[in-house]
């Protein structure tokens, strides 16, 4: 520095300097990130962004097939599913938290730079619908087999220290090889089939296809007469009814559970040899069987008990006559009275007199001249002369007569026409006379239309006595008769044309009565028998399943068909050969008219019958004919017998099916047996409802009630019936011996047992039945005997004998109730009568017909039914006694001897069941029944795997399962699960009808056991 205080310059400098280079470190600012370190760091976590979504699907697929929500809860968190998509909803919040939770692993850092990716948390309902809204997800991959997931907005954030210098949106979507929707849409379908109704593919539909062969089966073969008294049963409702859920397992899933097959097999086999031995008994009875027994019968033997016994089937056709009509037709017709009316009209014929005056001159003179003009008319009166000559010339005859005679004459008429005249004092008389002619024309004219049926075609022999085929006249005499009566009785034909002039003649018609022949009526009756024959045999084909549901009405198409060759019947020929020809064209429209009209009848009945049997099936099972309809139809609706395997993104994705327990019993379970189940349950429970159990009680009559006039009456045929097996049981019982045999390969000496189950209740039971049908049989022959009396010349005491003689070949009182209800006594009382009387054919077969009449008339009298209450009782100790022979057969017997009585039946066998399709009053055509199945089910545990998933998964397979269980996941990261909602089980309930009609015999088809309604325990819920 010098003097002046100043610094050098160059010291400056140099200071500058070393400040400089001492604070440089401390003032120089960082260098600036560069872009390809932020790109690089949310490239890799955008990547591990991919992997973590990736994972978090594949997680969330699993556990979501697992424990699937099906149903939602009314929780906080559970409100934030939508009610239509639970399923849906709850996977997508399970990919939400199972991302979220891997996001929290992603990260990045490199150079002190830091990336993260993240998504919201989940505090509250409304953030729970956010972080919802968030997950798109759909099927991917070939068939939807695998899942495609879309997680919007994740959150990338990259860091410098605590800055964020980067901030970005991704939204990854992945696709995962878990089927897991596919998983859920094939249970989903599952249990909508389960619950389908019949009009759609399902368990109903195949429930129905399986139960109606075992119904017809079985229907049919204790027709024919084996020992069955349950046709349908709970058993063959199980049965079917766990077929039919394999079969809908096979469709939804290409494949069914293998140990639910194993297990139908078995219970095939078990169910089979119920049919052996236990017939209708109760379940008690068979079980002691069952335990004993060491074999088990082919599966083939469901359904039929073990008898080789073939059955038509719903859809086959049958055929339905006019039958018994065409007697009860004939019989309106045929009778003396009625046929001699309808031939006589072809001999009346109706006469008239016609007439032609025509004035030739002259005419009546006019009014005489007064004498003055004072005098006053007091008489005009007029006489006059006639004188008749012949002439020439016809009479035009009206249309549709024909003449018969005539005359043509001239006639000359003086009239003298004389005025008498006074004027107070005296009387003069005027005369004028006046001459005038006439010619007149009369003829006799007649007609053969009058009241005849027969059309008026013409006969071209009408008035030759030589033309009929009966030795008659034909009409040969009706000109004479008629000349006598309307020519003759009026003084002659100058008479008449005398008075036609005057116009006094009287042109009305007259009735003219031809003589017939006198074989005429049987002549005719013959011709009517050979008709008869004809029209009974026409017939329709119907489908046996559609009479039963009345889709079809035989009465209304037999009409059809008889209206149809009502033409050939009738040969009418445009021209009748002769009158007797007219007469027999008559009686056969009179016949088909009856026909007609009782067909007609018939179709009304069975229209309103329709509607009793409709409410009848409401009243007691709810269902109705339509819904029978229905299950008739699905019956025979073609179902497919397994789906296809689909194929994945990984190859063909298989599934199994894993249901507990695998066959779904009516007996109750426990968790012991099955951990899926709650303590102890039912799996399936059943109600069966035969509707017609019997035809002397319940809803059968009720519909018979058109019949007999209160409930406390029934057929004698039921009757009948019922008597007979009380009587073959009583027969058996009282000493009934089964023997032992070899079995298992092993031969060992045969054993007899004998006991004696009949008790006192059921003789003294069959007793009074049988003395309320004796005396009915009494009435009916006192009735015979009066007809023979009546249409022969038998006195009442050869009357009584004939009857007799007749009946005397039926010498029980169960066998002479059924001869006199099927016609078998009418007829051999005929042949008899015809035999001592010399009956002529047409003779026998109108008394054959008046018997059967009578005693059909007679038989529908309220006041002539048997007793229902007796008939009833009596069925009832029959089946006690035969429940008891097999119960003591169990304790005392080997199993196979069991077997014998079991099919023994002592008498059930023959019990009468059933409705039938036409009531007495008309032909009985077929026997119908109804038994009306209602099933509810539930598994415990569903389950069924795909042979595809995750990498993680074990064995890289899916498991979707529904169990009941509560679906609860942490939702709010707070260590506690809050519940969504739960798996809900797999259950279902059904409905359905089978209907089994069998030709018209007293035995029917039906349960004999007693039990119109057949309830399983634990009904109607199941799984309680």
């Amino acid at each position: 520095m010098d003097d002046r205080g100043r610094v050098p310059f160059a010291l400056l400098g140099v200071l500058l300097l070393v400040s400089s280079l001492t604070l440089a470190p401390s003032l120089t600012t960082r260098p600036p990130v560069s872009e390809t370190t932020i790109e690089r760091a949310v490239d890799r976590t955008t990547a591990e962004t991919q992997t973590a979504v990736r994972d978090g699907v594949s997680t969330a697929g699993q556990r979501a097939a697992a424990n699937p929500v099906v149903t939602p809860t009314n929780t906080t968190y559970g409100r934030a599913l939508n009610r239509s998509t639970p399923f849906r909803d709850a996977l997508r919040i399970r990919v939400y938290l199972q991302v979220r939770d891997r996001l929290e692993r992603v990260g990045y850092e490199r150079e002190r730079v830091t990336a993260t990716a993240s998504l919201p948390p989940v505090t509250n309902t409304s953030s729970l619908r956010a972080a919802k809204r968030r997950v798109e997800i759909r099927p991917a991959g070939p068939n939807g087999t695998a899942l495609r997931a879309t997680v919007e907005n994740v959150t990338l954030r990259v860091r410098r220290g605590d800055n964020v210098i980067e901030r970005r949106q991704v939204s990854p979507t992945v696709v995962v090889a878990t089927p897991v929707l596919s998983l859920h849409e094939q249970v989903s379908t599952y249990q909508a089939r389960l619950n389908n109704g019949l009009d759609k593919p399902g368990f109903n539909r195949r429930l129905t296809a399986r139960l109606y062969p075992m119904a017809w089966v079985r229907g049919y073969a204790q027709y024919g007469g084996v020992p069955i008294s349950n046709v349908v049963g709970n058993r063959h409702v199980s049965l079917a009814a766990n077929g039919a859920l394999l079969g809908v397992q096979r469709s939804t899933f290409g494949r069914s559970d293998p140990a639910g097959r194993r297990a139908l097999t078995e219970a095939t086999a078990v169910t089979g040899i119920e049919d052996v031995i236990g017939g209708s008994n109760p379940s008690v009875i068979t079980k002691k069987v069952l335990d004993q027994a060491s074999y088990r019968p082919p599966a083939s033997d469901i359904g039929r008990g073990n008898a080789n016994w073939s059955s038509p089937q719903p859809n086959e056709s049958m055929q339905v006559g006019i039958n018994q009509t065409a007697d009860r037709a004939f019989r309106d017709v045929a009778g003396p009275s009625k046929l001699r009316a309808t031939t006589a009209a072809a001999y009346r014929v109706e006469a008239r007199l016609v007439t032609d005056t025509r004035r030739l001159r002259g005419g009546k003179p006019s009014m005489p001249a007064s004498p003055g003009s004072n005098w006053t008319l007091v008489d005009d009166r007029t006489t006059d002369t006639t004188t008749v000559r012949n002439a020439t010339g016809t009479v035009s005859v009206p249309q549709g007569w024909h003449r018969l005679d005539g005359v043509a004459r001239t006639v000359q008429v003086r009239y003298r026409r004389t005025a008498e005249w006074t004027n107070g004092s005296a009387t003069r008389t005027t005369v004028t006379n006046r001459t005038a002619s006439y010619r007149v024309g009369v003829a006799l004219v007649g007609r053969h239309d009058s009241q005849s049926v027969a059309p008026a075609n013409g006969i071209s022999t009408a008035h030759d006595p030589s033309g009929s085929p009966l030795n008659g006249s034909n009409l040969a005499d009706v000109e004479r008769k008629a000349k006598q009566r309307l020519v003759t009785d009026a003084g002659g034909y100058s008479t008449i044309v005398a008075s036609a002039v005057t116009g006094r003649v009287s042109t009305a018609p007259i009735e003219i009565r031809a003589d017939r022949p006198p074989g005429l009526r049987s002549w005719v009756y013959r011709d009517l028998m050979r008709l008869r024959e004809r029209v009974r045999n026409i017939s329709v084909t119907v489908e046996r399943g559609k009479i039963g549901t009345f889709e079809t009405n035989p009465p209304g198409r037999l009409l059809q068909r008889l209206e149809a060759r009502r033409s050939a019947l009738e040969n009418v020929p445009r021209t009748y050969n002769s009158t007797a020809q007219r007469a027999r064209v008559a009686a056969r429209i009179a016949y088909l008219d009856a026909v007609e009209k009782r067909l007609a009848d018939q179709y009304r009945k069975r229209m309103s019958r329709q509607d009793l049997f409709d409410s009848q099936l409401q009243k007691r099972t709810g269902g109705s004919i339509r819904d029978l309809r229905r299950g008739l139809t699905a019956r025979q609706t073609r179902v497919p017998r397994a789906r296809p395997v689909p194929e994945g993104i990984a190859g063909p994705v298989r599934t199994r099916v894993d249901a507990r327990p695998p066959y779904l019993t009516r007996a109750k379970l426990n968790e012991k047996q099955y951990p899926a189940l709650n303590g102890t349950e039912h799996p399936l429970v059943t109600e069966n409802i035969n509707v017609f159990t019997l035809p002397y009680g319940n809803a059968a009559s009720q519909l018979t009630s058109v019949i007999f006039a209160t409930n406390d009456r029934t057929r004698l045929s039921t009757a009948a019936t019922a008597l007979r097996a009380a009587n073959a049981t009583i027969d058996n019982g009282r000493t009934t011996t089964v023997s032992g045999n070899a079995t298992n390969g092993t031969s060992r000496n045969a054993t007899t047992v004998t006991f004696q189950p009949v008790n006192a209740t059921v003789v003294s039971r069959r007793d009074r039945l049988q003395n309320n049908v004796r005396l009915i049989n009494g009435y009916l022959a006192d009735q015979m005997v009066d007809v023979v009396a009546t249409e022969t010349t038998a006195s009442e005491q050869e009357s009584g004998a004939i009857v007799a003689d007749g009946l005397d070949q039926w010498n029980t009182t169960h066998e002479r109730a059924a001869a006199l209800t099927d016609g078998r006594a009418a007829r051999h009382v005929g042949t008899v009568a015809a035999r001592r009387q010399n009956l002529s054919r047409s003779e026998r077969d109108w008394l054959r017909l008046r018997l059967s009449a009578r005693l059909h008339e007679e038989r529908n009298e309220p006041r002539i039914g048997p007793q229902s209450k007796l008939v009833n009782e009596s069925a009832s100790a029959t089946r006690s006694v035969a429940e008891t022979a097999i119960t003591t057969a169990i304790t005392e017997t080997t199993k196979l001897q069991a077997e014998q009585l079991a099919k023994k039946r002592l008498g059930t066998d023959m019990l009468p069941a059933g409705l039938p399709v036409a009531p007495p009053v008309m032909p009985w055509y077929a026997t119908t029944n109804v038994w009306w199945v209602s099933v509810r089910g539930e598994y415990g545990r569903f389950a069924v795997t795909a042979n595809q998933g995750p990498p993680s998964a074990p064995a890289g397979m899916t498991t979707y399962a529904r169990d009941g269980d509560a679906v609860a996941i942490d939702v709010d990261d707070d260590g506690r699960d809050e519940r969504l909602g739960t798996a809900d089980r797999i259950s279902f309930a059904a409905e359905t009808g089978v209907v089994v009609v069998v030709p018209p015999k007293p035995r029917g088809v039906g349960d004999k056991d007693g039990n119109t309604v057949e309830r399983s325990p634990g009904w109607p819920d199941a799984g309680d």
